[in-house]
């Protein structure tokens, strides 16, 4: 909801300004939290490419339609941040907000994939939450509607940001281009 656009936002801030031309993967989309805050700060959206992937056919569905509605430059489809379907070197920006925790091998298979997607001198922007305090309520109801089915528990703590280092570090991301930042 509101807090995953304020983390989207706020995390957009720690980069250069988007340019006319940017090909951007906005990877996890949900509702495309990122897509729009990308949309709403540039002054001409018209002239970046966006790709927004997930693997929620109701998010994608409701994200379409305000693609379509807003005529907005961003193309949708149904994929698994494990296993992107572009070709090595195709975005100039990847955002993965709020989505890398749950990729396989914690973490890794989906920074491996954003490191082969994203162009040489690219910037990737990925995010967790600190202190998962929704997961429980969250896998009882999971467990209640779903018995027996696997939900893909964050099984390593990522509260302290060394996870997420490990894993773009271990994708191929040089240490000296990492950055780490905590927000509220």
């Amino acid at each position: 909801g509101a807090v995953t656009a304020q983390f989207a936002a706020h995390n957009l801030t720690f980069i250069s300004p988007i340019t006319s031309g940017s090909i951007i993967h906005d990877n996890a989309c949900g509702l495309g939290t990122a897509s729009k805050a990308i949309l709403s700060s540039h002054p001409n959206p018209s002239t970046l490419k966006i790709y927004a992937t997930d693997i929620d056919q109701t998010f994608l569905d409701a994200l379409q339609q305000d693609a379509k509605k807003n005529s907005w430059p961003v193309e949708i489809s149904n994929q698994r941040c494990e296993s992107l379907s572009f070709p090595d070197n195709t975005f100039t920006h990847s955002i993965t907000n709020i989505g890398i925790f749950f990729t396989a091998s914690n973490g890794l298979e989906g920074a491996k994939e954003i490191y082969r997607t994203l162009q040489p001198g690219g910037v990737a922007v990925a995010n967790c939450w600190e202190n998962v305090t929704w997961f429980l309520p969250i896998k009882t109801v999971h467990d209640n509607i779903r018995p027996g089915a696997p939900y893909p528990t964050p099984v390593i703590n990522w509260s302290d940001g060394q996870q997420l280092q490990k894993v773009m570090l271990e994708a191929g991301f040089s240490k000296e281009n990492l950055k780490v930042e905590r927000s509220e």
